[in-house]
């Protein structure tokens, strides 16, 4: 406590006083002889007073300098790890006008790092502003650096940066308040971000054809579905399927079977247009949200489809002709209904189609059935019997080599035979 009492003006200006007034009083009141005998006390108590004083400030001063070197230390540790930091970093003073409003921020001291990030070298940094030197950006971070001021409150951010104006395309900006600036970090995110990316691209696309999974597909429907009755816009939901996927991969196997579905999904995705969803739901199952389209562009897409399905099969690229069938509804911008039930109504036309193509197949593969011989009216109704294929041919062979009498039955019709599709002709 003394030991900095003893460097303040105040002080010293006090004590000096004091001994002013004790020796212009004891001249007053004293005789020269008096005064001549007291002058070695008097000189004894200044020296006192002089020495005490000047131990008191030597010892301060002492302390002054061991605090300057711990600074200097601490602030030479700082601008070491300033320089080797692997993030950008930047110091910036506040610029104020006549009011004292702050009107820009200047770059007073800049990392390595930070340098390199801006294309520059450090010392092409200092004494650059942002609004006045930086016009891509500058405005923007001034407006940010400008609030953090006035509220004392950090800012951490993640940007998108151009790589004209930086050499990171994210980075984490992060930019403290200090006694008359900013202190700015940028971190270099960009691997993350991109791994990020891809992991979400990950979770939202089929790995074997490259479309959208159900995921993906239903998150970006639905923002499509109410961008488009947000703009009076119809849509269609299209379903598609791959017929006899099963038997291909138990025939050809399961790699003739992937094959399949990457040259289903090109076909797809070559079919509609880019601003068209197209995503595989699972298993042989495709889907396509066509926008801006009504009945009549689903037939058209349809017909396209189909196209380029003969083209396909046409080409061998395949060891076996796949089909496909497809089923859709319109979406207007009134139908309140969302993916999932878009889905469901195109999946139930698909398989109506699905169960008339059986049918029809059904019908005209089966073979003509012969109409059994009709009884003359008033004969004797006899049951009809069923005689093996070896059977009929031996009685057969029989009959022709027996004489013509022999062979008819003496009473009676002949007993109808049957033949079975193995006997002989």
């Amino acid at each position: 406590m003394f030991d900095r009492l003893a460097l303040r003006t105040t002080f010293w200006g006090t004590l000096v006083t004091l001994s002013a007034l004790t020796i212009a009083m004891t001249t007053g009141t004293m005789t020269l002889p008096s005064f001549v005998a007291a002058a070695p006390f008097l000189s004894a108590i200044s020296l006192l007073v002089a020495v005490t004083g000047w131990r008191l400030l030597h010892r301060e001063l002492l302390r002054r300098m061991e605090d300057d070197a711990v600074l200097q230390d601490r602030v030479r540790r700082l601008t070491d790890a300033m320089q080797s930091s692997m993030d950008g970093m930047f110091l910036l003073r506040s610029v104020r006008d006549g009011n004292g409003e702050i009107t820009d921020f200047e770059i007073t001291e800049a990392n390595g790092r930070g340098a390199a990030m801006l294309y520059k070298r450090p010392e092409q940094l200092t004494g650059l502003r942002l609004k006045r030197d930086m016009a891509l950006m500058g405005q923007q971070l001034f407006n940010r650096y400008l609030d953090a001021m006035t509220f004392m409150a950090p800012v951490r951010e993640e940007m998108r940066m151009h790589r004209r104006v930086l050499n990171a395309s994210w980075v984490m900006h992060q930019a403290t308040p200090t006694a008359d600036g900013i202190a700015v970090t940028l971190h270099d995110i960009s691997v993350t971000k991109r791994e990020e990316l891809r992991l979400r691209r990950a979770s939202l696309t089929d790995d074997l054809t490259r479309l959208h999974n159900r995921r993906g597909f239903m998150a970006l429907a639905e923002q499509q579905l109410r961008l488009a009755r947000r703009q009076g816009k119809d849509a269609v939901v299209m379903y598609v399927d791959m017929n006899g996927f099963k038997e291909l991969n138990d025939t050809f196997g399961h790699a003739i079977g992937d094959k399949a579905l990457i040259e289903v999904a090109r076909l797809l995705r070559s079919t509609v247009r880019d601003c068209d969803v197209v995503a595989r739901l699972g298993g042989d199952e495709f889907t396509v949200l066509a926008l801006d389209a009504d009945g009549c562009g689903a037939r058209v897409i349809q017909k396209r489809i189909e196209e380029q399905l003969s083209r396909l099969n046409a080409s061998a690229v395949l060891p076996a002709t796949i089909g496909l069938t497809m089923g859709h509804t319109r979406v207007r911008p009134s139908d309140p209904a969302g993916i999932h039930e878009l889905l469901s109504r195109a999946d139930q036309l698909l398989y109506a189609r699905k169960r008339r193509r059986a049918l029809t197949l059904s019908v005209s593969n089966e073979k003509p059935v012969r109409a059994p011989r009709r009884t003359p009216r008033g004969a004797p109704s006899v049951p009809t019997m069923v005689i093996p294929p070896d059977v009929a041919a031996v009685a057969m062979a029989v009959a022709r080599m027996l004489p013509t009498q022999l062979a008819t039955p003496p009473m009676g019709p002949a007993l109808p035979i049957e033949r079975s599709a193995t006997s002989l002709a």
